[in-house]
Formats: structure tokens, sequence, C-alpha cells
């Protein structure tokens, strides 16, 4: 039990020190702060097929963002780029507010492919000169599959169906006909 108080009284000084961390950071700064996320829109990309990627940036400071320039780079070896725009730019972005930007990719070939990190630079004011730079997430190697693997995947699999079915009919239908009704069992002989 002394154990469980000591570990109480230890966890409660840590959030304190937590809290009031928080409180001195966000009264020392009233500035925008903007965060990037980068995601693949679909489970598995195949080669040749649409891939949507979209960022997300959000404004989780207490002031707007000015001069908000968004950027990626895909290697044009090994993707083609089908619709939407690798960069963009906006006036603003307000505190608390989002912004949503897809980008459809066409994968060239199977395999992993890379893909690194998006940037975004924006200023604290419309007069500022410093630029803040974020970055996104990194997606790391993306796992591009085959045109066959997804033949493999989306078809109907209707010889496996098949299959399937004669094996079940067989299943039921193979006692069904060895059952022969009114034939002659040891009980029969004994009532006669």
């Amino acid at each position: 039990f002394a154990r469980m108080v000591q570990a109480t009284r230890v966890l409660a000084v840590i959030a304190l020190v937590g809290f009031a961390g928080q409180g001195l950071g966000a009264a020392a700064e009233d500035r925008a702060h903007l965060l990037i996320q980068k995601t693949v829109l679909t489970n598995r990309p195949f080669a040749g097929k649409d891939c949507p990627v979209r960022y997300r940036i959000f404004n989780v400071g207490s002031s707007a963002a000015y001069d908000v320039k968004f950027e990626d780079e895909w290697s044009t070896e090994e993707f083609e780029l089908v619709s939407g725009l690798t960069t963009g730019t906006w006036s603003t972005i307000a505190p608390g507010a989002n912004i949503s930007h897809i980008v459809i990719l066409k994968p060239h070939t199977y395999g992993y492919k890379s893909s690194g990190m998006a940037k975004v630079t924006y200023k604290h004011s419309a007069d500022d000169e410093e630029v803040q730079v974020a970055h996104s997430n990194d997606l790391g190697l993306l796992p591009v599959l085959s045109a066959k693997d997804d033949d493999k995947l989306s078809s109907p699999h209707l010889a496996e169906w098949f299959a399937f079915l004669v094996m079940s009919f067989l299943l039921v239908a193979a006692p069904i006909a060895l059952f022969k009704p009114g034939s002659s069992g040891p009980d029969d002989k004994k009532k006669k």
C-alpha cells in the first residue's frame, strides 16, 4: 500500500509540473503553430492504379499563420501525378482551423516506393521576416502491389467457390445415399 501511495504522489508531482509548464508556455507564446499530416488513402496501393494522398495542415496555435506555403516531392520515375498539385499557398490559416489537400498519384511499377516528408513554411505575422518550417510525417517505404496481386485480391474466385459447393454437396449427399430406408435390420427379424 505504501508503494501505491508513493507512486500516486510521484504521478501527481509530474502532472503538476507538466500543467505548470504548459501554462507558462502558452502564456509566453501567442503564435501560430502548424502541424502537417500526410496519409495514403488506400489500404493497398497497386501499380497502374490511382493512389490518393491526403495532406492535412492544422493550426494548433493561438494566432493565425500567414503566407503559408506547402510543397512535397514525389519521384517522377516511380509515380505519375494524375490529379492535384504537390505545391500550394494560402494567405492565412486561422487558429484552430485546418486545410485538406489531396493529390492523386499512380505508381508505375510494383515494389517498395519511397516517400519523403512534405514541408510547410509560414510566418507568425504578415510583416514577419522570420519563416517557420514544419515537416509532415514520413510515410517510409510504401508497398505497392502488382496488377497480378490486384487480380487475386479482387477476383470473385469462381473456381474456388465451385469446388467448395461440390465438396459440400458430396459431404451432405454421401450419408443420404448410403441410408436405405425399409431394409430389415436385427430388430425386424426378432419381431416376426
